[in-house]
């Protein structure tokens, strides 16, 4: 009965380690899988939605600033406890002339309660802000683009490194097999003296070697899976299984203008704010409306026996900047200059644009070649070492040689995954500049 309890609860264990273990896994079968989740997930999503929200209450705060509604109300109360004294020539009442009766003139308790609402009906300034706002909404929208492109390429990036990583750790694998296998084979020849010491240990070390290579690899896959989180916004304790089911095909750039619309943009912006600065000189015409209650009194304040005495004015306020405001002048002078910077970085970016989608074929073909050629070199090398291995057995070649066409081997597979990676990689990039226009 213990036996069985036992047994029992040690299945439980693994059922429940393996549903922890699920429930901690994320599975990525391909480079677009890995894109919609960190579209979903990543910090620079989330900050993209905040940004353009941003520079959409920005254009709403803009219009609504075009009229400038004010409505400013105010109320005060005064306690004049020591008036001020007057002097009064006695003449006025009946007094001698040239002397001065001396009178204390005011209300001790003065209440105030006005509001003074004005609208601006002309304000040219604040009318080119609108479009600024407008224009600044796009430039964000556009700059969201940008950082959200510059996210794909460095997941992609990561993404075909690990896979790379997978494919050397597997050759590396076989390779650590195959050089156990040479050492078992050059101790058995030292056994019966055909070998040398030199040989046998020659072959440990180069065991050594490529169980060192393999320790690095997996350390190196765990410092990009770890890239990849963060790129992703992947909790740490989250365990990631990357494969790779759909390869991008796509091998011509169609072109991405996101960067010269950017620019292009910008110069924009910056032209429009140069007519903003050069607006603020203009006056401002505004609709004007005061009305207010006052009440005086020496008794108290709120006193029942004194009367509230309205006040009130309607009409139209002309505000003219004079003199010129010598801050105003050197930042228009300043807008003018960074707009004719815009619009020079606008044309070179358009040509930037063109070279651009032509580097990106270029890479393309590049890795390419590489890769080909790197195919080859590793049949080649497949084959010297097994044709090496058999001569080795029969006698008729040293273990020096060998040792070399097993590490020229073990050189052709790895170079041989790297290059696919980044042939990999020239095909997602030119992929993602074409998915971003």
């Amino acid at each position: 009965m213990k036996k069985h309890l036992v047994k029992s609860a040690f299945f439980l264990s693994i059922l429940c380690g393996n549903a922890f273990h699920t429930s901690a896994q994320l599975r990525f079968s391909s480079l677009d899988s890995l894109f919609a989740f960190a579209d979903r997930n990543s910090n620079t999503s989330k900050i993209a939605y905040q940004q353009n929200l941003l520079a959409k209450w920005t254009k709403v705060a803009a219009i609504a600033n075009t009229i400038n509604f004010r409505d400013p109300v105010s109320f005060s109360s005064t306690n004049n406890i020591l008036l001020p004294v007057n002097f009064i020539p006695a003449e006025a009442f009946g007094g001698p002339a040239g002397s001065f009766r001396q009178l204390t003139l005011g209300q001790q308790y003065v209440s105030n309660f006005n509001f003074n609402p004005q609208i601006d009906l002309i304000n040219a300034q604040n009318w080119a802000r609108v479009k600024s706002a407008e224009i600044n909404k796009d430039l964000t929208e556009l700059s969201n683009h940008l950082n959200k492109k510059s996210l794909h390429e460095s997941i992609a990036a990561a993404y075909y490194n690990i896979l790379s990583i997978n494919e050397q750790i597997v050759a590396n694998t076989q390779s650590l097999i195959n050089a156990d296998s040479l050492v078992f084979i050059v101790k058995n020849k030292y056994s019966v003296g055909i070998a040398r010491q030199q040989d046998a240990n020659n072959a440990q070390v180069n065991l050594l070697v490529v169980k060192d290579k393999l320790q690095q690899l997996q350390i190196n896959r765990e410092q990009q899976l770890n890239a990849l989180k963060i790129l992703c916004d992947i909790p740490a304790e989250k365990t990631l299984t990357l494969e790779n089911t759909q390869t991008p095909e796509t091998t011509v750039a169609t072109g991405s203008s996101l960067e010269s619309k950017y620019v292009s943009l910008q110069s924009e912006y910056l032209r429009n704010e140069w007519r903003v600065n050069r607006l603020s000189m203009m006056p401002v015409v505004s609709l004007v409306y005061y009305q207010g209650w006052q009440q005086n009194s020496n008794s108290a304040f709120f006193d029942n026996n004194a009367k509230w005495i309205q006040s009130k004015y309607f009409g139209l306020r002309i505000t003219v900047p004079f003199p010129p405001d010598a801050n105003k002048l050197s930042q228009n002078y300043s807008a003018k200059i960074n707009s004719g910077i815009a619009a020079l970085n606008a044309t070179h970016s358009r040509l930037q644009n063109e070279l651009a989608n032509k580097g990106l074929e270029l890479d393309y073909e590049k890795a390419l070649n590489s890769f080909q050629i790197a195919k080859e070199i590793n049949q080649l090398k497949l084959m010297n070492y097994e044709k090496s291995l058999n001569q080795y057995k029969e006698g008729i070649l040293s273990t020096d040689l060998l040792l070399n066409a097993f590490t020229d081997l073990l050189n052709s597979q790895l170079n041989t995954a790297s290059s696919n990676a980044s042939l990999n990689y020239a095909k997602a990039r030119i992929m993602i500049n074409n998915s971003f226009k």
